[in-house]
């Protein structure tokens, strides 16, 4: 009977605190700065914009509202590869500036991805075509991995993201349709009292655990009892 009362203690502790963590991971994000945006985005057309970089215990939520369906993407790059696809878009294109290729890095990317032969242009002659939906469809198409939200096309959207590790995170905004819209944005910074999405799993694991060593313990005491 020891052991199952050793067993049964070490279980409540177990218990108590995977517990603890579920709270943790229940407690509301606390909020923080926001920024927003608004403008129209013409016929089959997107516009991206980079909102900063966040990890597990800072994270943020985006709102977008329009005048028809869109579609919405949250993309995450890590610092290594983005400096990796700066260099190469430095190597594909010498002639432009540095500047360019600092602020336009992943577009720039998605131009490389859909037109490959593309001999060494002025920004204008990019500019002409960076910004096309096909564009974009080629160079998700060819990086699915940077893509952290892809939920159906609509009028309306709202998002909480942590990221599971420290990316550079950007917010695309896509018009397939023939007819421009009205775009608005809200971007909300947040915290977290505990990584997320390292939390909730090993909070329901110890649970589980400090469950299934407390039951007997527990049996065996109200038995005892029911024999006196």
């Amino acid at each position: 009977m020891r052991w199952i009362t050793l067993l049964g203690r070490i279980g409540t502790v177990i218990l108590a605190i995977g517990l603890a963590l579920l709270i943790a991971w229940l407690i509301p994000s606390g909020s923080g700065s926001w920024s927003g945006w608004s403008q129209p985005i013409e016929p089959e057309q997107y516009i991206i914009e980079r909102l900063g970089v966040y990890s597990p215990q800072t994270g943020f939520q985006i709102s977008v509202e329009s005048t028809d369906n869109i579609r919405v993407y949250l993309l995450g790059v890590n610092s290594v590869e983005l400096d990796n696809w700066r260099t190469s878009v430095r190597e594909a294109y010498p002639d432009l500036d540095d500047m360019w290729i600092r602020i336009f890095t992943v577009p720039l990317i998605f131009v490389r991805e859909a037109y490959p032969d593309l001999d060494d242009p002025h920004i204008e002659d990019i500019m002409d075509i960076v910004w096309n939906v096909a564009v974009l469809d080629k160079g998700l198409q060819t990086h699915p991995e940077i893509i952290l939200w892809d939920p159906p096309p609509s009028s309306s959207f709202s998002h909480e993201l942590f990221p599971a590790d420290t990316l550079d995170i950007m917010a695309v905004v896509a018009n397939p349709s023939s007819n421009t819209v009205e775009v608005e944005t809200r971007i909300t910074d947040l915290t977290a009292l505990a990584p997320k999405e390292r939390v909730i799993l090993p909070a329901i694991l110890l649970i589980s655990i400090g469950i299934a060593l407390a039951i007997p313990w527990l049996v065996s005491r109200k038995v005892k009892k029911s024999t006196f």
